[in-house]
Formats: C-alpha cells, sequence, structure tokens
C-alpha cells in the first residue's frame, strides 16, 4: 500500500476489450493515495502500456471514511458488465463497488461491509475479483487484520501491528452476498491475492505477497 503508483495485479482479467477495431489488454490502476479515483491503460502486446484519457481519471472515488479508490479490480462477467472493486479506505470495514457496460460510465457506487461484524477489524485492503465459471459465482477476496487472532509476526512495530490474512464472500448478483470466511491463510501475514484459470488444465493459480519482515520477505509466492 505504498503511495506510488500501483498497477492493479492481474487485470489481465479485463482483456478485450474495444478500442477502435482492435482487441486490446486493459489494465487498472490509481495514483497518488487513490483520491483521484479510477485510472486505465490499454496494451496490443502486454508489454507496452498507454494511458487512455490522457491519464485522467474514469471515475472519482464517494464512499468509505477517506473516499479512496485503490487497488481497483475489474472483472467481465458473462453478460459483459464490469464489475469493479476497491480499497475504499486505509481503516475501512468494507469495500467499494460499481459497475460499467463500458468502463467509461458507471453506475452509483456503493459501500460493501464486508467486515463489519469483526469490530476490532483494522482494515480491508487491496479486494479481488474472480468469476467462477463452474458454478456461477463471483469471488470478492480482500487482506484483513483483525488483532489477536493470530500468532503476532516478528519485528510486528515495524508493520504498525498489521498482520493480514484473506477473507472472501461470494455473490451472483452483487446485491445478496455469502457470509464472510476465511479464505487462505498461510500461517503468515498475506496481502494481495490474485486468481487465475489456467487454460491448458482448468486449474487455478494463485498468487499472494508474504507480507512478514522479519525475516525480510515481502515477496509473492
Amino acid at each position: 500500500m505504498k503511495k506510488l503508483i500501483y498497477l492493479s495485479f492481474f487485470l489481465f482479467s479485463i482483456l478485450c476489450s474495444v478500442i477502435g477495431q482492435n482487441q486490446v489488454y486493459m489494465f487498472s490502476y490509481f495514483t497518488g493515495n487513490g483520491e483521484d479515483g479510477l485510472h486505465l491503460a490499454y496494451s496490443e502486446d502486454g508489454l507496452q502500456w498507454n494511458a487512455l484519457k490522457n491519464g485522467e481519471s474514469f471515475l472519482t472515488p464517494t464512499v468509505g471514511e477517506h473516499k479512496l479508490m485503490r487497488d481497483p479490480s475489474i472483472w467481465q462477467g458473462p453478460d459483459g458488465v464490469f464489475h469493479m472493486v476497491w480499497t475504499s479506505s486505509w481503516t475501512d470495514r468494507g469495500i467499494g463497488y460499481a459497475s460499467s457496460v463500458d468502463l467509461v460510465n458507471w453506475s452509483e457506487q456503493k459501500y460493501i461491509p464486508v467486515m463489519e461484524h469483526e469490530p476490532t477489524a483494522r482494515n480491508c485492503w487491496a479486494p479481488e475479483l474472480f468469476y467462477n465459471d463452474t458454478f456461477g459465482l463471483y469471488y470478492i477476496f480482500w487482506a484483513t487484520t483483525i488483532p489477536g487472532r493470530h500468532s503476532d509476526i516478528s519485528d510486528s512495530e515495524s508493520e504498525k501491528g498489521l498482520n493480514h490474512r484473506m477473507y472472501y464472500v461470494t455473490t451472483r448478483d452483487f446485491n445478496e452476498f455469502s457470509s464472510t470466511q476465511m479464505f487462505f491463510d498461510p500461517e503468515f501475514s498475506v496481502i494481495d491475492a490474485a486468481i487465475i484459470k489456467n487454460r491448458f488444465d482448468g486449474g487455478y493459480l494463485m498468487i499472494v505477497k508474504n507480507e512478514n519482515p522479519n525475516p525480510p520477505e515481502k515477496t509473492c509466492v
């Protein structure tokens, strides 16, 4: 969650948006702390990227304590609608949500209170979307620290007591959601999970970031 430009990891999930007549890769990102909202870039080869709208924001955040739009994750559903979730604040116990049919005009933003049932939860960071086409379900997963829930990590002071685990909910329509459950507990502090389906064997791949500071890891696994 650094104050640098963060590109939303694995936003190859909105492949094949159309600019002109060409199919391209699309990438969502934020700048600064995410105050000005959603930014989009495109690429024809996945290597060279071009900011759209001259680098200006496509959507200004309106929900959350700090009204941020960090870590925007977008997934295009089977009906063609784009769904987006994001980190709405440093300290919210929920996340932001909006939808669009064209990535330009967006629905009214709403706040999804995914961790409000945990009164000591410190955050909901970097939510990601994944659609399971076998069950017709969207998965939303994110990182949360609940103080005292897990064994403390070494050098916790440098991490300001943050000790994340991955949680999730499922939904079919972004109106009704399952109860919040633990998604992944690797027995270390973890954030930034991303899932893709392996098109060769039908299996699933997940990449996460190990946040343990001592011994220093801070790596993707």
